[in-house]
This record gives structure tokens, C-alpha cells and sequence, in this order.
């Protein structure tokens, strides 16, 4: 497996990435960013006791994205965290990031990983990683990520409403970029492409799109966590 490979005696392939990333980022260790994100790491393991608590760190990289590897550190890129104001977004990326460590999805990155890290660096592997989890997920797995996430912030206390408001902001995010696609998608009007019983050319259109991106459209996975928050809460209320 790609996180049992030793790049050097005692050295694993997470902390490998860590102290590459360390090297080539600036990791933010005390002010706003460094607390805020502590404060979430220390709320979020109360809502997976017994599973090993992953480290919150913040690469001083512009560009505006979150991920994790193999290993315990999730990298909150700080030209994300700056666009979140509060607690909840903050906590809901981190949850995501979370959430794929507990769902098993980095069992999936590829066992030439570690040696290509050994070759290229870890630069180039961070970039690898951003880019082979939006190929290697898939739509599925990133709302399995997201409603996982979600749960883990609401067994935390936090506002669901203000954690689903961190997809505004990737909405301006998107604006930004001049990509309306990010957030509408290949169809403005629809929302419910991973349906069961979406007709199947809704499936063919997303399916084409998303190997491109990787990740349903904005709108999309709003309405997918919506339609979670509505089904637990009716399960709550019947119990």
C-alpha cells in the first residue's frame, strides 16, 4: 500500500509530505489562521472517539484548496481559509478532509505514489494529490465525504446551516475564477444527478462532465447535504 511504503528507515510516506510541504510552503504556526484551526481540531475528535486525531496545518499556498494523504495532516491551504469567516465553514473542510481518512478513500491513491515523491519531491506530489483525488473519488465518494463531514460537525455542536454556507463561498470562489460551470454545472436546472432515478441521460451528461472535474457542481451537493439534513432529522423525530 502507498501509506506502508518507507521513503527512508522510520520515515513514513505522510510525514515525508509533511516535512516537503513544510519546505516548500510557509506553514502558518500563531495568529488568526493557526488558532482558528485548532480550535476546530480540538471540537472535531470528540465526534470520532477512538479514531487517531489528524493535524490541522496551514501551507502559506494561494491557491484556494484543502486536501489530505496518506498519514495524519490535512493541509487547509490558507488561500481557502482566509475566505472563511467563521468556525463552522472552517470546521466543515476540515470534517470533509476527515471524513475521507475514515471512509477509506485513501486506500485508492496509487501505490507509485511514494516513488514518485522520492523522485519529483514534494511539491510536485502535493500537486499530484490535489489532482488525483478529483480523478480517483469521484462524484460518490466527494458526497459521501460531504455528508460524513456534516455529521462529524453536527455530533461537534456546529450550526449545519452555517457549515453549508461554506458552498457560497465556493460559489464566489467560482465567480471569481470566471467558471460558473464549478457551480451550475452542465445543467442549471437540475440537481439531482446522482439520483436513483435520474433518467439516464442526466447520468451520461454529469458522468462526461465530471470526468473533467471530479466533483458534482455546487448546486449539487448543496442540495445532496439538504436532502441528508432532511432524512436525519426525520429519523431523529421518529426514534
Amino acid at each position: 500500500m502507498a501509506h506502508d511504503f518507507e521513503l527512508e528507515p522510520g520515515l513514513t510516506f505522510g510525514d515525508w509530505l509533511f516535512r516537503e510541504i513544510s519546505d516548500v510552503y510557509h506553514l502558518e504556526e500563531v495568529g488568526w489562521a493557526a488558532e482558528a484551526t485548532r480550535r476546530v481540531a480540538d471540537l472535531l475528535p470528540a465526534a470520532r472517539p477512538g479514531e487517531t486525531r489528524l493535524e490541522v496545518v496551514v501551507p502559506w499556498m494561494r491557491s484556494r484548496t484543502a486536501f489530505t494523504a496518506p498519514g495524519r495532516y490535512i493541509y487547509f491551504g490558507r488561500g481557502l481559509l482566509e475566505r472563511c469567516p467563521d468556525d463552522e465553514m472552517i470546521a466543515f473542510v476540515v470534517a470533509h478532509e476527515i471524513a475521507h481518512h475514515d471512509l477509506g478513500h485513501l486506500r485508492l491513491i496509487p501505490d507509485w505514489m511514494p516513488r514518485a515523491a522520492q523522485r519529483f519531491g514534494g511539491a510536485f506530489v502535493a500537486a499530484a494529490v490535489m489532482g488525483l483525488e478529483r480523478r480517483i473519488y469521484g462524484p460518490e465518494r466527494e458526497c459521501a465525504a460531504d455528508r460524513h463531514g456534516l455529521e462529524l460537525c453536527l455530533e461537534a455542536g456546529y450550526d449545519p446551516e452555517r457549515c453549508l454556507a461554506f458552498f457560497h463561498i465556493m460559489e464566489l470562489i467560482a465567480l471569481d475564477l470566471g467558471d460558473s460551470d464549478m457551480f451550475y454545472g452542465p445543467d442549471p436546472d437540475s440537481d439531482a444527478e446522482l439520483a436513483p432515478d435520474a433518467p439516464w441521460q442526466v447520468k451520461a451528461r454529469i458522468w462526461a462532465w465530471q470526468r473533467t472535474r471530479g466533483y458534482l457542481p455546487i448546486q449539487d451537493r448543496v442540495a445532496q447535504l439538504r436532502r441528508f439534513l432532511g432524512a436525519r432529522s426525520i429519523e431523529q423525530r421518529t426514534a
